[in-house]
């Protein structure tokens, strides 16, 4: 039996395009959309922007999945709910692995490069 990929309609054959849609159907139902929890973990508090993507391609080079998540609530005129910018995520289950990686990438960062890089973008 035809199928509508935007509905999930079931059509009688025969019948080629589906009627609410005004797309052609496929001759099997298209998959149930799956949705995958994923519990994320804050590996590290981020002054600013550029460090948290900073950090995130230094994770995301090691194969770490990552998101930078900023404190700020735009739709509040940008009103900060803490004294950092933000907060780097990763998944649950690679938060140790993470942690040893931020660690060592900043432990071998010259002294002040962090606050001397985003000084310079300002400037710029």
């Amino acid at each position: 039996m035809p199928f509508c990929p935007q509905c999930k309609t079931e059509y009688t054959e025969g019948i080629l395009m589906c009627a609410d849609c005004q797309v052609e159907l496929v001759p099997e139902r298209p998959p149930e959309e799956t949705f995958e929890y994923v519990d994320w973990e804050v590996v590290q508090e981020v002054p600013s922007e550029f460090v948290g993507n900073m950090i995130q391609g230094v994770l995301e080079g090691e194969g770490i999945d990552t998101v930078v998540r900023p404190y700020e609530i735009g739709a509040l005129g940008g009103v900060r709910l803490e004294p950092e910018w933000g907060e780097v995520l990763v998944r649950h289950d690679d938060l140790q692995n993470a942690k040893a990686i931020v660690d060592e990438y900043l432990a071998n960062l010259p002294t002040n490069a962090i606050e001397n890089q985003e000084t310079d973008l300002e400037e710029v």
